[in-house]
């Protein structure tokens, strides 16, 4: 039995997700059974301050400081870092030392092409209260994509000592932010946890969401989400697959075995839900057609219905949506539908045809078609 050393905390969603991967790693790998000593970061919290005495054959660490960092490699064991605050990998790293670290800032791209996919031209993005590393990545990210279109997002500022570490303080500073911002703004936020303070204040400021603000997180904490009124879109952050990779990683490090030392999480999908579901359009009658659309893709509507449900003629809802848009209203029904394939074959389980049905399409070669006509593959390429 190996003795693994496992420094943990478990307070994020994230975190938690982890160590369920670790440890179901742990239970049913094959050969030599771990013996896990758990430092998970809680009130009650009791360090190993000599591995080699315990025997510890190996370590997973989750690095909150250059110092614990540089403490676990004096040890001189097979280690697996898991770096939330790194964003390239260190410049030397000891053969038996594998890291883990996140692309920040594609979370902030994906949420900057989200957000300009549904036609947004007001952008703002809201970090942590307390200033840190990997906020700021995500900014980076987001400002960098938006630029790409030609867009600057209003930034929230980091509030006074005092309102960091008092969110009824900081609640009064926001609200007045909040109020000042262009409407409609697309709003991304850097943590669930984070946007679901967003969405209280806005409420409790009689702002509208997603009308006057469409907020998105990060993270995908789906109690979280789903007990949020109106319930929380959000950048999927799943880290069980992760955790069971960890253990693997650690596992050849020991053994001696070729693998990995650097691994570099991306994520590139949105979960949506009430507080983004909202288009940004301008023309009233687009709207009340885009919304029929988006509850109603899986009756395969025609052109005349949705003008219909829309309150004006087919000949002139053609006109606004191509004012609007630049494109036909049969064009942007297409987009929506492969937007929402392509949603669904990234994050549920269900076959390529009931998928191809629920968007509206005839079945799954009608779908394939359509892929390889407008993005030039197939759907089965999105497949996680």
């Amino acid at each position: 039995m190996k003795r693994i050393h496992v420094v943990l905390p478990t307070s994020t969603l994230t975190q938690r997700q982890l160590l369920e991967g670790l440890l179901a790693y742990a239970h049913d790998k094959p050969g030599d059974r771990w013996q896990l000593q758990l430092d998970l970061h809680d009130l009650n919290r009791q360090h190993m301050r000599n591995l080699k005495s315990w025997n510890c054959q190996g370590v997973i660490a989750y690095i909150l400081s250059a110092r614990e960092r540089r403490d676990f490699i004096a040890t001189g064991l097979p280690a697996v870092f898991v770096e939330p605050t790194l964003s390239r990998p260190l410049a030397r790293q000891p053969r038996n030392v594998a890291t883990f670290i996140n692309d920040h800032a594609e979370e902030g791209r994906t949420a900057a092409r989200y957000f300009m996919e549904r036609r947004y031209r007001s952008f703002a993005y809201i970090g942590t209260a307390k200033p840190t590393f990997w906020s700021d990545e995500r900014l980076n990210g987001f400002s960098e994509q938006l630029a790409s279109g030609g867009f600057r997002p209003c930034i929230y500022p980091i509030p006074p000592l005092k309102a960091q570490n008092d969110f009824a303080l900081e609640s009064r500073i926001l609200t007045q932010w909040l109020r000042r911002l262009p409407k409609p703004t697309a709003l991304f936020c850097v943590h669930d946890r984070r946007a679901q303070q967003v969405i209280a204040t806005a409420l409790s400021a009689d702002l509208n969401v997603p009308n006057d603000l469409a907020v998105l997180g990060v993270d995908n904490d789906e109690l979280l989400c789903n007990m949020t009124v109106p319930s929380i879109s959000s950048i999927p952050v799943s880290y069980h697959e992760q955790g069971r990779l960890v253990g693997e990683t650690l596992e050849a490090l020991i053994l001696h075995r070729k693998t990995e030392r650097v691994f570099v999480s991306r994520h590139t999908s949105v979960i949506t839900r009430r507080s983004t579901d909202a288009n940004a359009i301008l023309d009233a009658f687009v709207a009340r057609a885009v919304a029929y659309l988006q509850t109603h893709l899986q009756d395969r509507p025609t052109l005349y219905e949705i003008a219909a449900a829309a309150g004006c003629s087919n000949t002139e809802l053609a006109r606004r949506t191509r004012i609007e848009f630049g494109h036909s209203l049969g064009e942007e029904k297409t987009r929506m539908q492969l937007s929402l394939a392509v949603d669904m074959l990234r994050n549920t389980s269900k076959t390529v045809d009931d998928i191809a049905k629920s968007c509206g399409f005839c079945g799954a070669s009608h779908l394939g078609l359509r892929f390889k006509a407008v993005l030039g593959k197939s759907p089965k390429s999105f497949r996680p």
